[in-house]
């Protein structure tokens, strides 16, 4: 059966979802800024059929989702979004273990490690030409999506008044960050990524998908993300693209955008002039940011034609509403066997949050945070009926879960450890990572400085 590509009125996608935002396995995949990634947002619901797992089964259930979508493979018609439905959702960090990237976790979390979706029908909001599209197998369904969206949205509070702290002391990050640069030093790795949790609340008349609309509004990013799971939402504010996959001259072309080297945004327009020019000139963020540049050419080698892979873009500088950030980009042409899924598999969990080599980095990362990640460092991925894929690393992004008296919220802010690494630069690290979190959530009102 052709799609069906309906165009629909264009409108703010955050405020046209709010009357959306406790629909089981609702996502909302939300380019946010003026950032060339953040050109499109893609809203998702009503999975035609659902995957929940835990790493343990985590093969078996992305084998599910293949093999529900490969059957139902075609060209998307004309005009209609790079994403046009398919597979969606959460894969998080502790997939790696099952996808054979490091031993598997002893620890878990309450939310699912894998939750996709098999969506037959996609809404899209294009900001750039500002035009909206729903694609859908039956012209019924399509319209039954543009209806819903056309029946008013809404905002929650503009301002959070929860409550949010780290966990772990900056003093005893900073030991670990010691410790790791030591062991660093006596040749057990190159490079790790420690991160720090914080844990919270928010405000009783608060709710996730307000928390969302706020970190949009207040920290841009091109790879901001909602989804609704039974008892709990993720809400991300990533800047950082895992893979992709786009056809290019008859192939499929996988790329990689590793993020590895942060300054803080300065407080005027010299400060942050000279931030940035710091953070161009540091040979180890650059030396940081070329170590997973090799691993992810590493990672692409396993399923890319032998010699296609290369590094086209190296330490671009890319600012955002917090932070500058060392961005390069490694890309390949896929093997004529090999999918999308093969590909995801072959890299998860992302190289620039954990470290290389992958496996020692793993070991390292989970003897010192002795807690699962979660959804932290995983990924939200997209799988289209054409073979194409993006999918973002799941920094800056909060789970939460729902109880009776209160929303609780936790995340992670990390740092990659290297053997120049000093520990009180990597602890101002993780500070201005977490300051977008931290302010969408209390709006300042919790007033303690962030430890």
């Amino acid at each position: 059966m052709t799609a069906q590509v309906l165009e629909i009125a264009y409108a703010d996608p955050l405020d046209a979802c709010w009357t959306l935002r406790d629909r089981p396995m609702t996502l909302l995949l939300h380019g946010s800024g003026a950032h060339p990634l953040a050109r499109w947002t893609y809203v998702a619901l009503d999975p035609v059929k659902v995957i929940l797992s835990d790493a343990t089964n985590g093969v078996a259930a992305l084998a599910e989702a293949r093999a529900w979508l490969l059957p139902r493979m075609h060209a998307l018609p004309d005009g209609a979004p790079p994403f046009a439905g398919g597979v969606a959702g959460l894969f998080g960090y502790e997939m790696g273990g099952a996808f054979g990237a490091g031993r598997a976790s002893t620890h878990k979390t309450a939310a699912p490690d894998l939750a996709l979706g098999c969506y037959d029908m996609v809404a899209a909001f294009d900001h750039q030409t500002r035009r909206a599209f729903v694609v859908a197998p039956t012209r019924a369904r399509a319209e039954a999506l543009a209806d819903l969206l056309s029946r008013g949205g809404g905002r929650g509070r503009e301002t959070g008044a929860g409550y949010v702290a780290a966990t772990t002391t900056r003093t005893a990050f900073e030991a670990a960050v010691a410790e790791t640069v030591e062991r660093i030093r006596n040749g057990d790795l190159y490079q790790a990524n420690l991160s720090r949790r914080y844990n919270g609340v928010l405000a009783a008349d608060d709710h996730p998908y307000a928390l969302f609309q706020r970190l949009c509004r207040q920290s841009a990013a091109p790879f901001c993300a909602y989804m609704r799971l039974d008892d709990h939402a993720i809400v991300s504010n990533s800047p950082e693209r895992f893979l992709s996959v786009t056809r290019r001259d008859a192939s499929l072309v996988a790329s990689t955008k590793p993020i590895k080297g942060t300054r803080p945004r300065g407080a005027t327009a010299d400060e942050d002039k000279r931030n940035a020019e710091s953070l161009l000139a540091s040979e180890k963020d650059r030396a940081e940011n070329l170590m997973i540049v090799d691993l992810m050419r590493n990672d692409l080698s396993k399923t890319c034609i032998p010699g296609s892979v290369r590094a086209p873009h190296l330490f671009a500088l890319e600012s955002f509403a917090n932070v500058h950030h060392l961005v390069s980009e490694v890309e390949g042409r896929l093997r004529p066997d090999i999918s999308a899924f093969d590909l995801f598999a072959g890299a998860f969990p992302p190289g620039s949050i954990t470290g290389a080599p992958k496996h020692q980095a793993m070991k390292v990362i989970d003897a010192y945070e002795q807690a699962a990640r979660g959804a932290y460092c995983g990924a939200l991925a997209w799988f289209g009926f054409d073979g194409a894929m993006d999918s973002s690393v799941l920094i800056r992004t909060a789970t939460c879960a729902f109880g009776e008296s209160a929303t609780r919220i936790t995340f992670n802010v990390g740092a990659g450890i290297v053997a120049e690494s000093d520990p009180a630069e990597e602890a101002l690290e993780t500070i201005a990572k977490a300051a977008s979190l931290k302010r969408a959530i209390s709006g300042g009102l919790d007033g303690g400085a962030l430890e």
